[in-house]
């Protein structure tokens, strides 16, 4: 997701990556996640809450010897993904640094539809930019539905792709209205890796209000609308403290630099933690994911199984 997570609409960008992808984690579309762990490469992976997650989507893009790749997984409930993570990854290579960082400032700082620039969609950006270097967090409320079928760049619903036939196949569905965060790193003192991380959460795992406003320019989440829905500022209160403590966490992975570090220390509060299902039930669906993976269930029995433990 982003564009269903703010992705790389830079075609351009692809043909000049150059990527050392030899760590990267295979995961197959449908996979499940039951350790906790989404691995990006042996380096670089992100915890999970605990429950079900399944991969949605995981694609390389390639063109000669340059490569990008795109992995995203979501945690369903009841037919429905209540949390999802997309990472973009490539190695920048230490080549056409003279053409690449230019295209990956261009393509952060100066896309017309998103980046890391203040935007009436986006209600909290947070970035540092130091020469070609940049780190940067935005938050913002997700109109799914739009995002899914008609983003703003039209030429970005190919980043989709693979989430509507996941949803068409499988009879799922994305919450109406999400709030996203998305964490940006680059800087060529860390070894030319650049990681795009978004996170989607369904506002009800943070105890938000019902909305009665669906789309992104009526949402109570909307930065012109919120201070009228103090349920839902507060909502998106406990939301921001999560990204920002997940992104002090991302800085650490990306070996930021003391000067690209961005100063969050008042968003962040340790305490606020999204929903999770229960260490009872975990253990009880990683029991019947074991069942599943030795054929003594099928997978019609082991989804029938789950649903009916997720709705006790």
């Amino acid at each position: 997701m982003q564009n269903l997570i703010k992705f790389l609409k830079f075609t351009i960008l692809i043909y000049f990556v150059l990527c050392t992808s030899i760590n990267a984690k295979i995961y197959k579309p449908g996979e499940i996640i039951n350790n906790g762990e989404f691995e990006i490469t042996k380096k670089f992976k992100i915890n999970l809450s605990p429950g079900t997650w399944t991969i949605l989507r995981t694609e390389e893009f390639k063109w000669g010897y340059f490569d990008f790749r795109i992995f995203g997984a979501g945690r369903i409930e009841n037919n429905k993904v209540v949390e999802f993570w997309e990472v973009v990854w490539g190695d920048m290579g230490v080549r056409l640094q003279g053409q690449i960082d230019p295209l990956i400032y261009s393509a952060v700082f100066k896309d017309k539809y998103d980046g890391c620039y203040e935007r009436p969609e986006y209600y909290l950006v947070k970035v540092v930019k130091v020469g070609r270097s940049h780190n940067c967090m935005v938050i913002s409320h997700w109109d799914v539905q739009k995002e899914l079928y008609a983003p703003d760049d039209p030429f970005s619903k190919v980043n989709s792709a693979q989430y509507r036939k996941y949803i068409r196949e499988n009879g799922i569905k994305f919450p109406q209205m999400g709030l996203n965060s998305y964490h940006s790193y680059f800087s060529r003192h860390n070894l030319s890796n650049w990681f795009q991380v978004n996170y989607v959460v369904d506002p009800e795992l943070l105890e938000g209000p019902v909305s009665k406003f669906l789309t992104e320019d009526a949402s109570e989440y909307h930065k012109y609308n919120i201070e009228k829905h103090p349920k839902h500022k507060k909502t998106m209160e406990k939301f921001i403290s999560i990204a920002a403590n997940y992104h002090k966490k991302f800085e650490i992975k990306q070996k930021a630099q003391k000067h690209h570090l961005l100063d969050l220390t008042s968003y962040v509060n340790e305490d606020i933690q999204v929903k999770s299902p229960s260490k009872d039930i975990v253990k009880q669906l990683k029991e019947l994911n074991d069942l599943y993976k030795s054929g003594a269930l099928s997978g019609y029995e082991f989804e029938t199984a789950k649903k009916k433990l997720l709705n006790n």
